[in-house]
């Protein structure tokens, strides 16, 4: 029998990952647009950052037009949530 005295381990011992979901998806694409900008939202480092496969994004996104535009509506959506300054709540 040999011994496993190496650091890596098994994927039982790990802790599981969250599961993706497009929300989370866009939600680490932002992420990553304020850290390092648009130019680095591309599919690989978006999956490099949730520790998963490139391939596993397009389940929930189409592609990189895809995914800049529901940044975008993010990033608008935000800003539409923002009460206006000097606005009169109702």
């Amino acid at each position: 029998m040999t011994d496993r005295s190496d650091t890596s381990r098994s994927r039982r011992e790990r802790p599981a990952k969250p599961a993706l979901t497009r929300e989370g998806i866009v939600a680490a694409a932002v992420a990553i647009l304020r850290a390092e900008g648009l130019p680095k939202v591309t599919m690989r480092r978006l999956a490099q950052e949730l520790d998963t496969g490139p391939a596993s994004l397009y389940v929930y996104v189409r592609n990189t037009a895809e995914l800049h535009a529901a940044v975008l509506d993010e990033l608008l959506g935000t800003v539409g949530r923002a009460p206006a300054e000097g606005a009169e709540q109702l």
